[in-house]
């Protein structure tokens, strides 16, 4: 009993019960992947004192019916007594015995005593056959059957499963150690070998003098990717505070005492892979927060270079603690508790130092401009130019050159095109008309004409004038009542920039019954549905890490009167997005990011009041605008956008109506 007090008399005690559906929650759906399934696995082998694991996984294929996944390590094995009062005691905390360390000495992965079900992420089955001491131990762990264990029952497991002798890949024969065999798969799709190597090299910093990690017969290596900057460095580095070590890390104190070490990189390409861009963070020579950005936002400017950015930070305090209450990291293990406050410095440091070396990566890629628009081949374009002139083409080259992350070829392409523009009236005139304008105008207008492959004024102004008509229809429509289906959703489908320019359409009328949840849509008293999600992600060269889901409301109602977005048109939506991130969480081996974007007319008191907490949560980053708001913003941009092309293209036709003398 619980420190439970006597019963009454004639009464059984109430009990707590488990039931053994527990499994879905702890593993299946805690370590939705096969990286997270085999990282659980090999954690397990680390703190066996393993010297070498042996990982076999189908890679490069989709999965059959009788592929297997095999991990076997050379540690300390278990007997059979170990196996009952220690591996198989769901939720038994393996730090509070021997100070958190194994029998070699090694700092304990293993924390709550639920990784063990992490196999059920993967696989139906688990076979277990280990050896200490010359004794044999053999049992199996059966994913369907556990689930049907009554409250409060044990489940009883089969054993001599699997007596097959331990032996490495090679044939030699292991005096100790653990085999465990993965069958009954529940992955079908095939995980790309380079991807799935890369992942697993992100979640552990073991130096191969410790343990090696052999995956398919190929040995698993520390973390390395090229970088074109890589900071600190002995010229460049936040401040004095920060140590710069022999193996070019940086160590330094937080200001709650706590301590860091640190790199962060920016590849020479996009890194188009989910899994490899961002900050990890490490401790105890394993990953506790997948790869992120330290929750930072930023304007067009704060994007630039996220693209790139790879980094690592180890920080062993935040897995030192033995109980729950020090616990910083999630049960899944590998992402931090963000919205406890005992990270605040850390994250407010993480925040600083991105923010600082993206600006060093700018003023490393402005130096590398310059020296570009020097080349020989370059100056040769320039040459029909005044000096005053090459300056002002080598002003925007090296401005398009960091906005639109242009590589090299991509630069001289860009002048060229530039230079061939500049003879011509109306451009001349638009570019001296924008070099006057604010630094965060000139980095929209440039964005746009990167995007467009523009340098043609009177083709902008078309262009422009198309969209802000789009624009007052649009407005117009809201306000005279225009239905979510079909008329908003309509226009939203053709026209998505109306959202934010740096998105594009990737599904409409996205129902949440086809990502694998319960999802009945709202539907009016004439049948049609009402209520739908949009997807969208951002354009090439960004690849899909984030998701932006899109809800949108009717400004009025049939009868004219405003509609007010109610409460639980507030709560539906947060349950959208929240199942969206579900969704990708349970069947993608990296998850992006999934934010949610709700529109419209006005939102009641009530709605208000709850909308307003959802915006402070942390764990899902939710929006909540008017269609002023949007129609406003957007105007805003493309009447700016208006100003400046109109006035060129007038000074233009000014010019060639003029008579000559």
């Amino acid at each position: 009993m619980c420190n439970a007090n006597e019963s009454t008399p004639g009464r059984e005690p109430l009990t707590l019960k488990f039931v053994g559906a527990l499994v879905e929650q702890l593993g299946a759906q805690m370590y939705p992947s096969a990286t997270a399934t085999v990282a659980e696995l090999i954690s397990n082998a680390w703190d066996a004192d393993a010297r070498n694991v042996w990982v076999s996984i189908p890679l490069g294929t989709s999965w059959e019916p009788d592929h297997e996944i095999l991990v076997l390590d050379d540690g300390h094995g278990m007997t059979r007594k170990q196996a009952q009062n220690r591996y198989l005691v769901v939720g038994r905390k393996r730090r509070l015995q021997d100070n958190g360390k194994t029998d070699g000495g090694r700092l304990v992965h293993g924390r709550k005593g639920i990784g063990k079900l992490a196999a059920f992420g993967t696989a139906r089955v688990l076979d277990c056959y280990s050896v200490r001491d010359g004794e044999v131990t053999s049992f199996q762990l059966n994913y369907d059957e556990i689930r049907k264990s009554p409250p409060g029952s044990d489940c009883l497991l089969d054993e001599n499963i699997d007596l097959e002798p331990l032996r490495t890949p090679n044939g030699s024969s292991l005096a100790s150690g653990t085999r465990i065999r993965l069958s009954n798969l529940r992955l079908k799709r095939a995980i790309p070998e380079d991807q799935f190597m890369r992942s697993m090299s992100r979640r552990f910093s073991i130096d191969q003098t410790e343990m090696r990690v052999f995956i398919n017969g190929e040995q698993l290596q520390r973390f390395d990717i090229p970088v074109a900057f890589r900071f600190p460095n002995r010229d460049h580095t936040p401040g004095d505070a920060v140590v710069i070590g022999d193996d070019g890390w940086g160590t330094e104190t937080l200001p709650d005492g706590n301590e860091v070490r640190w790199w962060i990189g920016f590849t020479e390409k996009p890194l188009e892979a989910e899994y490899l861009r961002g900050i990890s963070i490490l401790g105890r020579k394993k990953m506790l927060q997948r790869p992120f950005m330290f929750q930072r936002a930023g304007g067009a400017q704060g994007q630039l270079g996220q693209e790139y950015i790879v980094g690592e930070v180890v920080a062993e305090w935040i897995d030192q603690g033995t109980d729950i209450e020090d616990d910083l990291i999630q049960t899944n293990r590998d992402q931090l508790q963000l919205e406890d406050d005992r990270l605040d410095a850390l994250m407010t440091w993480g925040q600083r130092r991105i923010r600082w070396a993206l600006s060093q990566r700018l003023s490393a890629r402005n130096r590398k401009a310059t020296e570009l628009l020097n080349m020989p081949d370059i100056q040769d374009l320039l040459s029909d130019f005044t000096p005053s002139e090459q300056r002002v083409l080598k002003d925007i080259a090296e401005n398009v050159f960091e906005i639109g992350e242009l590589d090299d070829a991509q630069l001289r392409e860009f002048v060229l095109e530039l230079t061939n523009g500049y003879k011509d009236k109306a451009v001349r005139a638009l570019i001296e008309r924008v070099q006057v304008e604010d630094e965060d105008f000139q980095s929209s207008f440039w964005g746009l004409v990167r995007e467009f492959s523009l340098i043609d004024a009177r083709k902008n102004l078309s262009i422009i004038q198309a969209r802000l008509e789009t624009i007052e229809r649009v407005d117009a429509a809201v306000k005279a009542g225009a239905t979510e289906v079909p008329e908003l959703h309509n226009v939203i489908k053709e026209f998505p920039w109306l959202l934010d320019p740096r998105w594009s359409l990737m599904g409409d009328e996205v129902d949440i019954g086809t990502l694998g949840e319960p999802y009945e849509p709202m539907r009016d008293e004439t049948g049609n549905r009402i209520d739908f999600l949009f997807a969208l992600q951002p354009t090439a060269p960004a690849n899909l890490d984030e998701l932006l889901v899109v809800e949108i409301k009717r400004g009025r109602k049939s009868d004219g009167t405003i509609h007010r977005a109610s409460e639980n048109e507030v709560n539906k939506f947060h349950s959208y997005v929240v199942n969206v991130q579900r969704h990708l969480t349970d069947t993608r081996t990296t998850v992006p990011r999934v934010s949610g974007l709700m529109i419209a007319d006005r939102y009641s008191q009530r709605a208000t009041n709850i909308k307003s907490s959802f915006e402070e949560l942390r764990s899902v980053k939710l929006e909540f605008k008017t269609w002023g708001d949007v129609i406003e913003n957007t105007r805003r941009l493309h009447t700016g956008w208006l100003k400046v092309t109109r006035g060129t293209t007038d000074t233009y036709a000014s010019e060639e109506e003029t008579p000559g003398p």
